[in-house]
């Protein structure tokens, strides 16, 4: 009898362990494997909650998103406005979500309020999107509502309360969020003219008209930007106050930082299929560094997307391009996230999920490394949403050159919630940040003055934090008068490279050339005394046949100051040198900026390598101090459009200064021990063989 009592305590004990618990802050005190099966009406018709959940153990997953309501309610809702599955045969959200739980697995529940079934949206007109026509959009009998509508802003509630009171959710997630003006097959529909958004934009900038046009140019549209972040932010912590009613432990996801706790993004290749793009290759590592770098406690989720875009959602993304967005989230110290239409057991384009299985399976089985760290980089850069190719270009020199930072939106450095106070950094890289407050320009001239160094390029400071322009270089520690003069895209246009520049510079690449080709905006602008200037600017010159394609005019005009500003320093491209690199990856470009940065800032890189710039490499350090690991992933394999499987790179040497003694390195793809010696204070090993990723480890 003893025994036998004996082993029903066991077994209770081993189910608690196994079962769900609520935990506040989950999402970050637990490793992070998030699965979203993105329900289909049709699921429901044979929908078999063991083959689900048996699947989701399967490929490792710890977390699951799962369509709940909203656009469709898959539980029998009493709720006059949502839109029930007629396919619902038995009460599916609930048996999912107790078997899921039995197994250990959290569950999150999906929500869209962007769109009202035709049948419901008759009766509620005032509830819906107006486009510029002053009709609403009915697309596939689904028709978009307004955010200032009171669909969005009540109902929207009632759906979430009738959800949170029936189950046990361990997070909810929105879809589809803020001012939507597209459909599904991306026709563009305009700024919506509801009643309900004229009268509260009217209200709002007292008395403005609602703009019809998206042009940045226009400063009522600027307004209009600032309106629709506030609005949004402000419908968002309503909505995390009536979650949160529920519980602690109920995580809040969406596309935001607003009112969220996991900020959620997404690596797709939905532009590269409208507009023959190549899928950026970095997607994945901007997502998670962005997120991670500007907000402290809050869980970034990166969906890794099964489809290529909306209109092939039945057809998986090349293996190799996923495989490798899940692992960018891994080492840049984030969780994994993919996302399919259907269930994992009726997906009809399924070989992708071999490469799922692998990350997720790795992450799995070394979750005590990979988990609960941070970096310990020495650069930031500096991230504006509308500086596009100029920041993936800089992006794309700093990873290629193997030179670690992290990334922050501009507008966080005078925040509280960042993670790092920004002069933690030794070096800034601020691609063409133009918006910029008063209060930032002076914290920012204040970090230079008390020993940080910038990089900068573009019209870096020459707007307001919404976008007005200014006219004026703003930042002092650049060295440069105010006022200056624009040069538009125009081809012909070049800087030359002086012989005085290349011995400043210092980098024997500059003996094989003496120009660089600007077909990009920039600006003419001015040195103060004591500003070193280098490059000289060459005005659009004739191109057409060879006999008359040549300049005949090089002048003083600089294209790169280097300043003294107190204890620091900075270096300032005053044009899109970034942009220019994102386009055709000149060799010029990226000799200028890295030369900036060691030569003329003297930034010594924390790592040496002679790893191709095909190898991705990053550090994350353990938060107890206990270790520290560098994320190598292989991006060979790509050509053209395609992504495959990328070919084995051997023999990589590898040097760095650890923060602490080394006891062992050993890589956790193979378990095995790597080789190391040092070398006064650094790490010296080579890394025999590299195939699509690994992690090499390095214990104290």
């Amino acid at each position: 009898m003893k025994n036998l009592t004996t082993i029903l305590l066991l077994l209770i004990s081993l189910c608690s362990i196994a079962q769900v618990q609520p935990k506040e802050e989950w999402w970050l005190d637990e490793p992070y494997r998030l699965i979203q099966t993105n329900l289909r009406e049709i699921d429901a018709i044979d929908f078999d909650v063991d083959v689900y959940v048996q699947s989701l153990i399967d490929i490792g997953a710890n977390t699951v998103l799962i369509n709940v309501g909203g656009i469709v309610a898959n539980y029998y809702t009493d709720l006059e406005f949502q839109y029930r599955n007629p396919n619902l045969k038995f009460d599916m959200i609930n048996e999912v979500i107790g078997q899921l739980h039995n197994e250990g697995i959290r569950v999150m529940g999906r929500f869209d309020f962007s769109k009202l079934n035709e049948q419901l949206a008759v009766q509620k007109p005032e509830w819906l999107y107006v486009n510029l026509l002053g009709e609403n959009v009915n697309y596939n009998g689904q028709v978009h509502t307004c955010v200032n509508g009171a669909y969005q802003q009540e109902y929207s509630l009632k759906i979430l309360e009738e959800a949170l009171s029936r189950f046990p959710l361990d997070g909810v997630f929105f879809n589809m969020i803020g001012y939507q003006t597209r459909d599904y097959s991306h026709n563009y529909h305009g700024i919506c003219q509801a009643e309900t958004c004229r009268e509260r934009f009217k209200s709002w900038s007292e008395g403005l008209a609602l703009p019809t046009k998206e042009d940045q140019n226009d400063p009522v549209f600027r307004q209009y930007q600032k309106f629709k972040s506030e609005t949004s932010n402000e419908l968002f912590h309503r909505i995390h106050d009536l979650i949160k009613s529920f519980g602690n432990h109920i995580a809040i996801c969406t596309y935001t930082h607003a009112g969220t706790d996991i900020y959620r993004k997404e690596s797709n290749s939905h532009a590269a299929l409208y507009n023959d793009f190549v899928p950026w290759e970095y997607r994945s590592a901007n997502n998670v560094k962005s997120a991670m770098g500007s907000w402290k406690n809050k869980q970034v989720s990166n969906a890794a997307v099964h489809f290529y875009g909306y209109p092939a959602r039945h057809s998986s993304d090349a293996m190799a391009l996923t495989e490798k967005r899940l692992v960018q989230n891994m080492i840049n110290g984030a969780g994994l996230d993919f996302y399919c239409i259907g269930r994992l057991d009726n997906l009809e384009d399924r070989k992708v999920l071999e490469n799922v299985k692998t990350v997720f399976q790795f992450h799995k089985k070394n979750e005590k490394y990979l988990h609960h760290t941070q970096t310990d980089n020495k650069v930031l850069l500096l991230r504006d949403g509308q500086s596009g190719q100029e920041f993936n270009g800089l992006f794309e020199m700093l990873t290629e050159n193997h030179i670690l930072f992290d990334v922050m939106e501009h507008w966080c450095i005078n925040t509280k919630d960042v993670p790092r106070e920004i002069e933690s950094y030794k070096l800034i890289v601020m691609p063409d940040i133009s918006r910029l407050s008063d209060e930032e320009v002076e914290r920012l001239d204040k970090y230079v003055e008390k020993g940080g160094k910038i990089l900068a390029t573009g019209f870096t400071s020459t707007k307001d934090a919404i976008g007005n322009p200014l006219d004026k270089i703003r930042l002092n520690s650049f060295g440069i008068e105010q006022e200056y003069k624009t040069f538009n895209k125009e081809q012909g246009t070049f800087f030359r490279v002086f012989d005085r520049d290349k011995k400043l510079l210092n980098d024997p690449v500059f003996d094989y050339f003496d120009i660089v080709y600007a077909w990009e905006r920039g600006m003419l602008c001015k040195p103060k005394p004591g500003t070193t200037s280098l490059l000289g600017f060459i005005p659009p010159a004739m191109i057409g046949p060879p006999e008359k394609t040549y300049y005949t005019e090089v002048t003083e005009i600089p294209g790169l100051f280097v300043n003294q500003f107190g204890r620091g320093k900075t270096a300032f491209f005053p044009f899109k040198i970034g942009a220019l690199y994102h386009h055709k990856r000149h060799y010029g470009h990226s000799a200028l900026v890295l030369s900036a940065i060691k030569s003329l800032l003297n930034f010594e890189q924390d790592i040496k390598t002679d790893a191709s710039p095909l190898v991705e490499i990053t550090r994350q350090i353990d938060g107890d101090e206990k270790f520290e690991w560098y994320g190598m992933l292989n991006h060979s394999g790509q050509l053209g459009n395609g992504f495959n499987a990328p070919v084995p790179i051997y023999d990589i040497t590898f040097s760095f200064k650890p923060q602490k003694p080394v006891k062992s390195v050993k890589s956790l793809q193979n378990g095995k021990d790597i080789p190391f010696k040092t070398k006064g204070k650094s790490i010296e090993l080579s890394l025999a063989e590299l195939n699509s990723f690994d992690v090499v480890l390095v214990e104290y």
